[in-house]
């Protein structure tokens, strides 16, 4: 995919769709250090969290996603699960513009606190999140979350849990 352009003014952010669901796991395995899921899953991501996920695209093709979710007892919380820009896109502000686009979503109308997980050696996330901070005028805390333990023994590395808030990313018709 070297041939994307990353001029993000060229690129569409919009809700992915199940004929997304291919490319997108594909995107993802394209983007270390995330977790590859099944395809099975990225479809549901796609299908049924759409409201709550993005793709951008360019030529047709991905060059980003995020992935996440409401917390079920928490509404006010999005968790963001996963965010990947391709490699040919990167450096540009793409994936704060995706996360701001989804926290500006109607769907999204109450949330005032983004969660997510990040294990210490993923820089890229950790300042990601920091940004986002910044741009939202929000305080930023870490947590130790998910310990290698939890992941089985597997050699996963911990996750700690970061927490932005309160967000003020204007919602959409409000």
């Amino acid at each position: 995919m070297a041939d994307i352009d990353a001029r993000v003014a060229d690129i569409i952010l919009r809700k992915p769709t199940m004929e997304d669901g291919a490319a997108f796991h594909d995107l993802v395995s394209e983007c270390p250090p995330l977790d590859e899921n099944s395809i099975y899953c990225n479809l549901l991501q796609c299908t049924d969290f759409a409201d709550t996920c993005m793709v951008a695209e360019k030529e047709g093709r991905l060059a980003g996603l995020v992935s996440g979710y409401l917390k079920p007892r928490e509404p006010n919380v999005y968790f963001l699960w996963q965010v990947g820009v391709h490699e040919a896109a990167r450096g540009h502000g793409l994936a704060l513009r995706m996360i701001q686009s989804i926290l500006a979503r109607d769907f999204c109308r109450g949330v005032d606190e983004l969660q997510c997980t990040i294990t210490r050696s993923n820089t890229a996330s950790r300042g990601l999140f920091h940004a986002l901070a910044e741009a939202e005028g929000a305080e930023i805390s870490e947590h130790d979350y998910f310990t290698e333990a939890h992941f089985g023994g597997g050699g996963h590395e911990a996750e700690f849990q970061f927490r932005v808030r309160p967000l003020k990313t204007p919602k959409a018709g409000g």
